[in-house]
């Protein structure tokens, strides 16, 4: 859909919202500011923008922004293709997003097929659901050329499998579940393996992964609601507020308090 139809659907939406669909962003001019995950990203002309899901974001146009966002689900993806296609490229990975600048040549041809696929999103035809996904598909392949991100069948091995299905876990349980040996268990494998594999994959602990996605979720709440200290601290599965402070102080250097002030 145009960009400015889905800014003044989502731009004054202030709960807390964990997206579960990627968005492509193609700005052909004007700006847009935008929040995701704390970070402020300010959009021009000819940028593309790839959000992620799980991502909590809002959106703010300080200008007219002409351009297109085109918003899918992994289900609908992976109805035509394989679940793994998607994580072989680099720009559709969880928790991430990208800021591009194409070529005029590049913005053309992919502007030609987002056109399509509006075309086809706004038709009535029994085929048109089909025929997205092929556009979408299309779509997806052309920025991995021209990002020059697009990853190889042959360089996925088990380790990206299990590092995968252990975030799809830490994503699911993070808030009952703190210990690597759950998460182990629930994957088949010694802790120590899980623990090779993070430190292979992701440059960290799996300890520090489930940290990490304690820490984030307490980051978002306290800049993205309202709720009370202690009702996040609940909320993520700690006692109490005491022991919520000592984790988000030693993790981020200041207590939850002063974090929610300094936003």
């Amino acid at each position: 859909m145009p960009i400015m139809d889905f800014i003044h659907a989502k731009a004054n939406q202030n709960t807390l919202h964990i997206r579960s669909f990627y968005s492509l962003l193609f700005v052909q001019s004007g700006e847009l500011s935008m929040v995701v995950d704390q970070h402020i990203h300010v959009v021009g002309a000819h940028d593309l923008i790839s959000i992620n899901s799980d991502a909590v974001c809002s959106f703010q146009s300080h200008t007219n922004v002409e351009g297109y966002i085109v918003l899918f689900t992994a289900s609908f993806f992976m109805q035509r293709h394989p679940t793994d296609v998607m994580h072989y490229f680099h720009f559709l990975k969880s928790r991430c997003i990208y800021a591009f600048v194409l070529s005029e040549e590049e913005r053309t041809s992919c502007l030609e097929v987002v056109n399509l696929m509006l075309t086809a999103y706004n038709s009535f035809k029994l085929s048109a659901k089909d025929v997205l996904k092929r556009y979408l598909f299309m779509l997806v392949q052309m920025l991995g050329r021209y990002l020059g991100v697009e990853g190889v069948a042959a360089q996925m091995d088990e380790g990206d499998d299990k590092i995968r299905s252990f975030e799809m876990l830490v994503d699911n349980y993070y808030a009952q579940q703190r210990y690597p040996s759950f998460y182990a268990g629930q994957l088949n494998i010694s802790i120590n393996y899980l623990n090779r594999i993070c430190r292979e994959k992701r440059e960290a602990s799996c300890g520090t992964i489930i940290r990490g996605r304690i820490l984030l979720e307490a980051e978002r709440l306290l800049y993205h609601t309202f709720k009370t200290v202690k009702e996040i601290a609940f909320e993520l599965g700690f006692e109490n507020v005491p022991y919520f402070s000592t984790f988000f102080k030693a993790n981020k250097g200041m207590s939850p308090e002063e974090y929610r002030k300094n936003l």
